[in-house]
């Protein structure tokens, strides 16, 4: 069972990379989450790999993860039925802005934040809290102060995107400048989020 894969990026594509390690390359599946986080090609990098083999010996796939909580998201996700491995690749690029709030959503069965801020179907919603409400626990890591610290700047993006939508934006224009905006002032309150959203919108 291989954990991880360390060594040098030969290729990167939003899918796929290849990584050679000890003198072999290594094609390996990736999530797009994953794939903003690459270093340049020829540069040393790790990922987290999971492991899966094809049925009638059709050969090892090989998917890959940047941070450990990526993989076992990933897992958790691929354990639900009829997902599969794209599925839960397509979803966790989608849950990976906030892993503590996805868990806090499908705990709590909070169908309205898994459609709103994730940008899922609701019957993916539904699917998602239905195979994993006897699963899910607190993402590895996770410290109740980060978790509140997360909650918070989750809760300004989304009074900022409310407030933007009550000037006349439509929702997926709001939340695309008010993102950004965010990850352009860290630190920034909503009034200063709208303000910089703004901005962004009018060039």
């Amino acid at each position: 069972m291989i954990y991880h894969i360390h060594g040098n990026l030969i290729t990167r594509n939003v899918d796929k990379v290849v990584i050679e390690a000890a003198g072999l390359g290594y094609e390996i599946n990736i999530p797009a989450s994953t794939f903003e986080k690459l270093p340049p090609v020829n540069m040393p990098v790790k990922l987290f790999i999971c492991e899966s083999t094809g049925m009638y010996g059709s050969g090892t796939t090989l998917y890959g993860f940047f941070t450990a909580e990526e993989k076992e998201v990933f897992l958790l996700l691929k354990s639900i039925s009829k997902i599969g491995a794209k599925g839960a690749l397509e979803i966790l690029t989608k849950v990976s802005k906030s892993f503590l709030l996805f868990n806090k959503a499908i705990r709590e069965r909070d169908v309205k934040t898994l459609v709103g801020v994730f940008n899922l179907t609701k019957k993916t919603a539904d699917k998602l809290i239905l195979g994993l409400k006897d699963k899910i626990g607190q993402i590895s890591g996770a410290t109740q102060d980060k978790e509140r610290s997360e909650l918070q700047d989750m809760r300004e993006v989304n009074d900022a995107v409310a407030g933007l939508m009550a000037m006349g934006f439509s929702q997926g224009k709001a939340r695309e400048a008010v993102e950004q905006a965010a990850q352009d002032k860290p630190d920034a309150q909503v009034a200063d989020l709208i303000k910089h959203s703004l901005k962004l919108m009018r060039g």
